[in-house]
């Protein structure tokens, strides 16, 4: 006997599901990326988001804190310093603020996919790359583009990131054409905007950061033992070449001076350089505290500052990441410094070569980017940084992966 139902089907609905905690740490990194235009408000966005997506699992980051304390470690240590610091009330505020900053991106990387993550800073850059086009400001001495930044070196550098942000992703061979070709489009438009900021240093970090994609893709189609036997050659190749480096450095010192029309001390940079160690020596392991060197009104910074012609006696370092932050914590916290940033690039190479997704590539390549810029200047290491917030999310990100695919 046949039934019939008096309830007919009722039709197919598409269903959006909203992650509050997606949503939380997409706008926690817009305000991050937005901070040259918000100022202020951007690192109030960032902490107010981050801390409402620590608020909604409290015990769950609390247990995070204790997995990643050898991440926070640095943040601690910083904090430690106040006791010691110049100005401790200055050292004291902004280590928590980089306490702050660590732990919501540790958060970050726990709460969201590190595809979404991916897909975000795409977004992201891309909407900072379209508002630097249509409504950034010019230089009017050199005609150097500035963008939203202010900066021509900051817009570069926004842009040479965003470029292999898009480069990877029109290598994704599992996104969809349309996202791809998308992608394209803003990968010619990232190397205008790095063509009009005129920044030698950021132009000349694009290509070896596309080379290690490449390699990256061809290492995917390998063996695990052809895969050694690659990475034997170009440690050796490198060795190699790092040896003619040494041998025809005066020649090439003199070709680059001559290419870049800069002076013989990279503008000013190693006298910059000497004068940090100087003072290194005088406090090598523990430093003079956390952001307590250039500070209005001490000594030594403002012989610098009137020395290199900074009015504004701000902004200005010893451009080297180790150099500069050996001055203010010492080799001590320069060598917790460099675990995450040297661990996170381990990790993530590992991690690509493993599971060889697009976003582990894509990743890899960024911190490799801050490890390349770190010997010419301090990309990380302080509060309310977007590239902080990065290298910390790929660690975080690279031992979830290596963890899952264990």
């Amino acid at each position: 006997m046949s039934s019939v139902s008096l309830h007919p089907p009722r039709p197919q609905l598409d269903v959006i599901t909203i992650k509050p905690d997606v949503i939380l740490a997409v706008v926690a990194l817009g305000g991050l990326l937005f901070v040259p235009v918000l100022r202020s408000a951007g690192a109030l966005i960032f902490l107010a988001c981050g801390s409402a997506l620590v608020a909604r699992r409290l015990q769950f980051h609390i247990q995070l804190s204790l997995k990643y304390c050898y991440i926070l470690a640095l943040p601690i240590f910083c904090l430690l310093s106040s006791v010691w610091s110049e100005y401790p009330a200055l050292t004291f505020r902004f280590s928590l603020q980089l306490m702050a900053t660590v732990g919501i991106a540790i958060s970050i990387a726990s709460a969201v996919s590190a595809r979404v993550f991916c897909q975000t800073l795409f977004g992201l850059y891309s909407l900072a790359m379209l508002a630097s086009l249509l409504f950034g400001d010019v230089r009017n001495d050199t005609g150097a583009w500035l963008g939203i930044y202010g900066s021509k070196n900051a817009l570069a550098g926004a842009a040479a990131t965003y470029v292999i942000i898009c480069a990877a992703q029109v290598l994704d061979g599992s996104a969809s054409s349309r996202y791809r070709l998308l992608a394209g489009v803003g990968l010619m438009g990232g190397l205008v905007l790095l063509l009009l900021a005129q920044s030698l240093s950021a132009l000349l970090i694009v290509p070896p950061s596309l080379l290690i994609l490449f390699l990256l893709l061809v290492l995917y189609r390998l063996s695990p033992l052809q895969q050694v036997t690659v990475m034997i050659f170009a440690a050796l190749a490198s060795i190699f070449v790092m040896l003619l480096v040494v041998i025809f450095s005066d020649a090439l010192f003199a070709m680059m001076l001559e290419t870049t029309g800069k002076d013989v001390t990279l503008t000013g940079r190693t006298e910059l350089w000497r004068i940090a160690v100087d003072l290194i020596a005088e406090r090598p392991f523990f430093g003079r505290g956390y952001q307590a060197f250039w500070v209005k009104g001490h000594g030594a910074a403002e012989v610098l500052w009137h020395t290199f012609g900074i009015e504004s006696r701000s902004g200005f370092n010893f451009h080297n990441t180790y150099l500069s932050n050996a001055v203010e914590i010492g080799l001590a916290g320069v060598a917790l410094q460099i675990i995450i940033l040297y661990g996170a690039a381990i990790a993530a190479f590992i991690w690509a070569l493993r599971t060889r997704s697009a976003e582990a590539s894509l990743l890899f390549v960024l911190v490799m980017m801050v490890v390349m810029v770190s010997f010419v200047e301090v990309p990380i290491f302080f509060q309310f940084s977007l590239r902080s917030v990065i290298v910390i999310c790929v660690f975080v990100f690279a031992l979830r992966g290596l963890s899952n695919a264990r």
